[in-house]
């Protein structure tokens, strides 16, 4: 895997990149923790999130989408690539697959993100 850090260090020394970047951290990656339902997927979705390499779920995965199955509102709030669009995804395909009447809207605030990358 590329070290993120030439990569950084590559783009301050474009002069179009020059000042932008204000502020570089690297934060040490930590074990991850792994969790199972309560209740089993569809066996579909099962199958694909295993095939995508998706298995096992981490464990903010299963409360999101324990609490989501069972109705509630969630919101989810992790770094990066940290598995977040599978939580609301496999919970709609889950609805789906139960009942294929089922519909979701999606909305994403683009504009909340494109301030706080401004500010």
């Amino acid at each position: 895997m590329p070290d993120p850090s030439n990569f950084a260090s590559y783009l301050q020394a474009l002069p179009e990149y020059r000042g932008q970047v204000v502020h570089l951290e690297h934060i040490p990656a930590r074990p991850a923790r792994y969790g199972s339902l309560d209740r089993p997927l569809h066996p579909c979705l099962e199958v694909t999130l295993e095939d995508v390499g998706a298995k096992p779920l981490f464990t903010h995965q299963v409360h999101a989408l324990e609490a989501a199955l069972s109705g509630r509102s969630v919101v989810v709030a992790t770094g990066t690539a940290s598995g977040k669009t599978l939580c609301y995804n496999a919970a709609f395909f889950q609805a789906f697959l139960e009942n294929p009447r089922s519909r979701a809207l999606y909305l994403f605030p683009t504009k909340a993100l494109a301030q706080d990358q401004l500010r």
